[in-house]
């Protein structure tokens, strides 16, 4: 073969070879590659699309196969089967927003439509680890609590999940939000603060001295008892005992019957052991007796809460004698358990009653 017939053949085959080469190359650019699984789920996502084409009229017309499908219908085709496989493989505990306003709403929301605790516990845990490790977090929730009332269940809600904080980080946002709620301008701030310090239990020297104030200076006798419920004696000075006792008498002459032995037990509480026999026995040389008072000093002595007198004594021992009295079987319990009698005094007492001496 001569020179030239073998540059002619030459220039063929690189002609060829170029020509095959752009085919290739121009095929692999419009079908990306894919694994062997992409490939599985294309394959079967295309031949049920082709499958729903063929059976409907228009495609009955003009006959489409998978060759002929435009690649945007499939791609979005295969995306939404992913996404919902995605969604019903993976169940949502909590949205991925981090926002702990978002988790607690959502909280609050699945709580009221959920009945999957086990679930419900994995969201407060959630909650409380974004307020462990973010203080900006746990300052946003802080401030959203004066928004919540009171008595609600979210605001229950909120309580429970700070006081599963640790420890220093409970009391410190407890007593925080605490504070917040008695400074508030609302007609209730000393009621809710009253009740969110009964719920949590959490004190501080400024919330005592706040619930001093509440039950010394309140003109509201539910708030002034309730407070006196959460202090001792002990934590008040000596002219704070005063005022307390000063509040108390005051409420205890403003009060309905019913709730004057209530007001009464608290003073006896708050006042000295002196102070308490005086109280007394003003009570039993009253001539219009308050019975239900008389009945709580007589539980007082049968307690102990009250040291026995010869005073006391004898105002039982008329009470006792007094057939018709209210009080008459509770003052000879009292005087059997409590005092020391002489035979003549016991004989007295027993004769003619129908006692269950055994309690004794």
């Amino acid at each position: 073969m001569g020179a030239i017939a073998k540059l002619i053949l030459f220039m063929c085959f690189t002609i060829c070879v170029f020509i095959a080469g752009y085919l290739v190359g121009n095929h692999h650019y419009s079908f990306s590659p894919t694994t062997l699984s992409d490939a599985s789920t294309e394959s079967k996502q295309l031949h049920s699309v082709n499958t729903s084409l063929e059976q409907s009229p228009a495609a009955n017309t003009n006959k489409i196969t998978a060759d002929n499908i435009p690649i945007s219908v499939v791609s979005d085709a295969i995306k939404e089967t992913n996404e919902l496989n995605t969604a019903e493989d993976s169940p949502q505990l909590i949205s991925g927003n981090n926002d702990v306003l978002s988790l607690f709403d959502e909280l609050i929301f699945y709580t009221q439509s959920n009945g999957d605790y086990s679930l419900f516990g994995k969201k407060i845990d959630e909650i409380r680890q974004v307020l462990i490790n973010d203080s900006a977090e746990l300052a946003s929730l802080l401030e959203h609590f004066e928004q919540i009332p009171i008595d609600s269940q979210a605001n229950y809600m909120l309580v429970s999940i700070l006081m599963g904080l640790p420890q220093e980080l409970s009391q410190t946002a407890i007593i925080q939000i605490s504070e917040k709620t008695l400074n508030n301008n609302s007609n209730s701030n000393k009621a809710d603060f009253l009740e969110l310090i009964a719920r949590t239990g959490i004190k501080s020297t400024n919330i005592t001295n706040a619930i001093k104030d509440i039950a010394i200076y309140s003109e509201n006798n539910e708030e002034t008892l309730r407070a006196l419920d959460m202090l001792m004696p002990y934590e008040m000075s000596v002219v704070e005992s005063e005022q307390v006792k000063e509040r108390l008498s005051i409420a205890i002459a403003d009060s309905e019957t019913d709730n004057q032995a209530y007001y009464f037990s608290q003073l006896l509480r708050f006042s000295s052991a002196r102070e308490r026999e005086q109280i007394a026995s003003r009570e039993f040389d009253k001539d219009e007796p308050n019975y239900a008072i008389q009945s709580n000093i007589l539980d007082a002595l049968q307690s102990g809460v009250m040291d026995r007198s010869p005073k006391l004594k004898e105002s039982l021992l008329n009470i006792a004698n007094a057939d018709n009295h209210p009080l008459q079987t509770q003052s000879i319990y009292t005087l059997l358990y409590r005092f020391d009698l002489s035979q003549t005094e016991y004989q007295n007492l027993v004769k003619g009653k129908d006692l269950d001496l055994n309690r004794f």
